[in-house]
């Protein structure tokens, strides 16, 4: 099978780890954002005189955030250029609305002859609050008691240009989650170049 980056992407408590799991299980290797850069996030954000669970600040978000995107990045170009496809889980929700940033990744992968493909985890916001809420992750705590605020701010859809695939996780949706898995599994086991998954 040829060699792909997949990007998955969607708000918080839309299943972006369950669902990267499933693939990367059957696809390749599985790359989280929140595990490769927790510590060295947590140790930064004390040292710039913030909480170890800030996500929200103007300290986190100008000096922070964008170190454990690259991070997270650089491994897994490092691991595609081994020959493995790697299926990424962060919310990109500013990368996938920034064309630069994509073209950078989608150059870099071209250099090592691999396609980048992009899923957005789509739910609804009370699904999403619910699952926030129940896996009990204290960095999410601000997002809770400020919940209104919070998810105003936050993309419901991925941009319309990016040709991102579309994985419903919400309460209801259309197809099981397993066949929706299932249908991008073996649309991604066809041969590059050839794969359409348009969304």
């Amino acid at each position: 099978m040829a060699r792909r980056l997949i990007l998955i992407g969607g708000m918080p408590g839309s299943g972006k780890t369950l669902i990267g799991k499933a693939l990367a299980g059957r696809l390749g290797l599985f790359v989280d954002k929140d595990t490769v850069s927790q510590f060295f996030t947590e140790q930064m954000l004390q040292l710039l005189g913030s909480h170890v669970d800030d996500r929200e600040s103007g300290v986190y978000l100008g000096k922070v955030r964008d170190i454990e995107y690259e991070t997270m990045m650089k491994h897994a170009l490092e691991n595609l250029a081994l020959g493995h496809t790697v299926i990424c889980s962060a919310p990109f929700i500013r990368e996938f609305g920034d064309p630069q940033w994509l073209d950078g990744i989608h150059f870099e992968a071209e250099l090592l002859d691999a396609d980048v493909i992009k899923i957005w985890i789509h739910v609804d916001p009370r699904t999403a609050r619910e699952r926030i809420l129940s896996r009990g992750a204290s960095r999410d705590v601000w997002k809770l008691i400020n919940w209104d605020t919070y998810i105003s701010t936050i993309p419901k859809t991925a941009p319309s240009n990016i040709g991102a695939v579309v994985i419903d996780n919400s309460c209801r949706p259309e197809s099981p989650l397993f066949e929706q898995i299932e249908a991008v599994v073996a649309r991604l086991q066809e041969p590059m170049h050839e794969t359409s998954l348009s969304p």
